[in-house]
């Protein structure tokens, strides 16, 4: 396990209410984390994703440009991946259908 890596397992629907209790969450740890410079968020749980959540996303991937990092997303269902795939999310940062594709596994956050 790399201690430069983090993995976050959001659950249920990325919406206004839940997309910024992650945000909040990940700053969070972000805080207390200076070496972390690898963020995976495995959308396997979440089953709906709208603007806030899309918002989110981008958030945290400009949070970890800022820190010299990357940032990917893995296991999203066929509706969050299409919307992941319309919103152009995919051209901003890679975006693999299962969490087996990602090249590193990293400390957990949320379900697991």
């Amino acid at each position: 396990m790399e201690k430069d890596t983090l993995t976050l397992y959001p659950q249920g629907d990325l919406d206004m209410a839940s997309a910024k209790k992650v945000k909040e969450s990940l700053d969070s740890i972000l805080c207390s984390r200076g070496g972390l410079k690898q963020l995976i968020i495995n959308l396997g749980d979440v089953h709906f994703i709208d603007s806030s959540g899309l918002g989110m996303l981008i958030g945290c991937y400009k949070t970890m440009y800022g820190r010299q990092g990357k940032m990917m997303i893995c296991d999203a269902s066929d509706n969050v991946y299409r919307v992941l795939e319309l919103s152009g999310m995919k051209k901003l940062m890679p975006v693999m259908r299962q969490e087996s594709q990602k090249t590193a596994r990293g400390e957990s956050y949320g379900k697991r």
